[in-house]
């Protein structure tokens, strides 16, 4: 499946222009992914290494079409997303997760995306992590507030 990427410049007015229902179905998964966190939590009783997040938590059922809905939203974004260096600071540990704004979250999404087609099971290692799932739930609190 090929992506839809929004023109960076055209970013802003697509979300602006956006119904708050057109992401429904991306925001749809946040649920099912806080699910999957706290049945591993009540599990495990102690917070999730990387390692151990990569063993037990199963999102098999979700992770296609999770990176489906991603793709199809037009939420991904045309830039030079090889030269972004705070962005692949901040998905590899090196920066802090800060609050971001809806552009930097888009971009981050789409970096996510872009390295899982040069090394596969990068969204898989992302979605384990937490990260998709704090991205989401920091775009939905920004797009519906608007």
């Amino acid at each position: 499946m090929k992506p839809v990427y929004t023109p960076i410049t055209q970013l802003p007015e697509f979300l602006e222009q956006q119904e708050k229902e057109t992401f429904t179905s991306l925001f749809d998964f946040i649920p099912l992914m806080e699910k999957e966190f706290a049945r591993v939590n009540k599990i495990l009783k102690t917070p999730l290494t990387k390692e151990a997040a990569m063993k037990f938590l199963d999102f098999e059922d979700t992770k296609q079409e999770l990176f489906k809905a991603l793709c199809q939203s037009g939420l991904l974004v045309d830039f030079e997303w090889e030269h972004w260096v705070e962005g692949h600071e901040i998905l590899s540990g090196i920066r802090s997760f800060p609050r971001l704004n809806a552009i930097k979250i888009c971009k981050l999404l789409t970096l996510i995306v872009r390295n899982d087609q040069i090394k596969s099971g990068f969204f898989e290692a992302k979605l384990k992590q937490g990260t998709v799932l704090d991205l989401l739930k920091q775009l939905q609190i920004k797009l519906l507030n608007h």
